[in-house]
């Protein structure tokens, strides 16, 4: 049983929140809820659950301040927001689940079985520091979170020189020469990686423009990389590759 607590300025989102992880989640228990982030804090210190439901948005305080002030998180979050928007791409980037409101009950329970494995393989704690590095950090250095089989490797974007779809896995290159098979489609990854210095120069590839030395025009169409490496580029991704490169079409 995992012991839970919910911190949200509003009442009635505590009440529905609670009434909803009661009938859809009975692995939960509550143990405490709070109406402001001073609050939470004292709460967590006192009963120390397991999982906590974390509203972003919340008066004086925001969620991710409040967890800032905690000196250690032993616990998993699961955040609430009202605004999709809302630091959604940071929680994409850190593996961090949120819900948003009016909460979803198939998307409660799947956030609440992904809780269980991060308290059974102890991975929430660095999920949600990297969170916290990754909203304070510029684009370019921000951390993607990556599932392996025992958890996650956090991975600087800048360090990603490439990814290549293979079937429904994507492989990853890293600078350090090691290769990440991620068990994620090539668009989902593309997803995760949006606003970084990345583009899609083939059906089948994903390139991180920071470390393409040359573009060539033989053969239909290359980039070279900082590692040597030629890909191809396809027919169709080649004036949108060529403006992201501050080129003009020829």
């Amino acid at each position: 049983m995992m012991r839970a607590m919910i911190i949200d300025d509003e009442m009635n989102c505590i009440e529905t929140l609670a009434f909803d992880i009661g009938k859809y989640c009975p692995t939960v228990e509550i143990i405490a809820t709070a109406t402001s982030p001073k609050q939470g804090l004292l709460d967590i210190k006192r009963t120390k659950p397991d999982l906590v439901f974390l509203d972003v948005q919340m008066p004086w305080m925001n969620g991710f301040e409040m967890l800032e002030l905690l000196d250690e998180i032993n616990f998993v979050t699961i955040f609430t927001t009202a605004h999709d928007s809302f630091a959604a791409r940071a929680f994409r980037l850190s593996a961090v689940d949120y819900l948003l409101k009016p909460v979803d009950n198939r998307e409660l329970q799947e956030a609440v079985i992904k809780a269980e494995e991060k308290i059974r393989l102890k991975t929430g704690k660095d999920q949600i520091n990297n969170l916290l590095q990754n909203i304070r950090k510029p684009e370019n250095s921000q951390r993607i979170a990556f599932p392996g089989r025992d958890g996650f490797e956090f991975i600087e974007a800048d360090r990603i020189i490439y990814a290549k779809a293979e079937g429904s896995y994507t492989h990853v290159f890293l600078t350090d020469k090691r290769k990440l098979v991620i068990s994620k489609t090539l668009s989902d990854i593309e997803e995760i990686l949006s606003g970084h210095s990345f583009h899609r120069i083939h059906h089948s590839i994903l390139v991180n423009l920071h470390h393409v030395t040359h573009l060539l025009k033989t053969d239909g169409g290359y980039v070279v990389l900082d590692t040597g490496e030629k890909l191809h580029v396809s027919k169709s991704k080649k004036d949108v590759l060529m403006e992201r490169l501050g080129l003009k079409k020829q």
